[in-house]
């Protein structure tokens, strides 16, 4: 193994001065050339909510993220609002923990963002004091609130990203500062319920430690398709509540902290990955080579040929220039689906062999853990239990 490793890095060390001698090619990674991920082996169900869930609500709803404890045993988060998690000391060995971990206050009043809160990205370095990113939404339907041509649930839903803590290992979090004193991330815009689609910091990835930051890739969500982007953000690694965004030549506060809360200080920032993807779910480093990996759901389109859609990844040096869409594993998404039939949503990269205690890093072999929604009849109408999907993943050389 150890001799392969140092091959790997001579052959990105080779990419690069190749790359480097061609010039002119803004953008262009070489290591994200020379990166290939590849499906090898079969799937294996973690959890099915039919079979093992605590109860009715128990439904995967975000990406996996994981950490080692100070115990030494992985916690696996994949939550809904309720912010279980599954432990273990790996894939094998998880098991559902019932008790919730956290769960907002569920307060009808938007500029507190205290609603509904997703624990979506953990940092930790000991395994006891544990931070989280959390994806926080003000649902205006939950409170019998108006909402202009509402025809969906999520119509006029408002998001923001904010700060969590947890002083014993991850098995209960707090806000990092009353609300709205938790949202570093405040939406970019104030809540009109004139607005189906509000701007809002909507996703997060896990948390990467690089070079004395931490970085994770948000999504942006703008009133419409084409402002959208995904953004790159980073924090001191010693202060995990504070964060900047990238505008393209430098990052900057993307909110003030005041008496009265966080204060929008930069709504924009630039779009960062290829163009036309959606929000970016994961995020890992290749420790042979030092390139980033992303995973995410996209489609290609060819003319006089079906779509091809299901998970695909990119693959950078730098965190900001991307390479393009490359197929990881080819599933049906939501708008493929017909009437009862199952469709995946929330990819990760997690690496259960890494030394990192954040599952941040990956060596050849590691895994694509992603939900499947399985819909079954139910009286006159339709439930929808999940499953948690592990497929085992190889990253080489091209």
């Amino acid at each position: 193994m150890r001799t392969w490793i140092r091959s790997r890095r001579f052959a990105g060390l080779t990419a690069f001065i190749a790359g480097a001698s061609l010039g002119g090619f803004i953008g262009w990674s070489p290591a994200a050339q020379a990166t290939e991920v590849t499906v090898s082996g079969p799937e294996t169900v973690i959890f099915d909510s039919d079979i093992s869930g605590c109860d009715n609500h128990h439904l995967p709803d975000s990406p996996a993220r994981a950490f080692r404890n100070a115990k030494g045993e992985m916690v696996l988060f994949a939550p809904n609002f309720q912010n279980r998690a599954f432990v273990g000391y790996g894939f094998d060995s998880l098991k559902p923990d019932c008790d919730s971990r956290f769960m907002a206050a569920g307060k009808p009043l938007p500029e507190l963002l205290d609603d509904r809160t997703w624990l979506q990205a953990v940092y930790t370095n000991d395994g006891q004091e544990v931070y989280a990113l959390g994806s926080a939404s003000f649902m205006p339907y939950r409170h019998d609130m108006p909402c202009e041509g509402r025809t969906k649930r999520t119509d006029c839903w408002i998001n923001g990203l904010v700060t969590l803590k947890s002083t014993d290992g991850g098995k209960t979090f707090d806000y990092l500062g009353n609300p709205p004193h938790h949202a570093p991330f405040p939406p970019p815009e104030p809540y009109r319920d004139d607005r189906k689609r509000a701007p809002s910091y909507v996703t997060v990835t896990n948390i990467m430690p690089w070079q004395n930051y931490l970085y994770a890739i948000v999504w942006r969500r703008a009133d419409n398709w084409e402002e959208s982007r995904n953004c790159l953000v980073r924090a001191p690694a010693n202060d995990p509540s504070r964060w900047d965004v990238w505008n393209g030549t430098a990052f900057e506060e993307a909110a003030v902290l005041g008496e009265k809360g966080w204060t929008v200080h930069k709504t924009e920032c630039a779009r960062v990955g290829p163009v036309g993807v959606s929000s970016i779910r994961g995020l890992v480093r290749d420790e042979a080579t030092n390139s980033f990996i992303t995973v995410y759901l996209h489609r290609i389109r060819k003319k006089d040929a079906p779509d091809i859609a299901g998970f695909f990844y990119s693959v950078s040096d730098d965190l900001k220039n991307w390479s393009e869409p490359r197929l990881l594993y080819q599933q049906p998404l939501r708008r493929d689906a017909d009437k009862g039939d199952p469709f995946v949503a929330y990819p990760a990269i997690i690496d259960e062999d890494s030394r990192d205690r954040l599952f941040g890093t990956v060596d050849n072999d590691a895994s694509l853990l992603f939900v499947r929604l399985v819909p079954k009849p139910y009286k006159d109408r339709w439930r929808v239990p999940r499953q948690l999907i592990r497929v085992p993943i190889t990253i080489k050389e091209d």
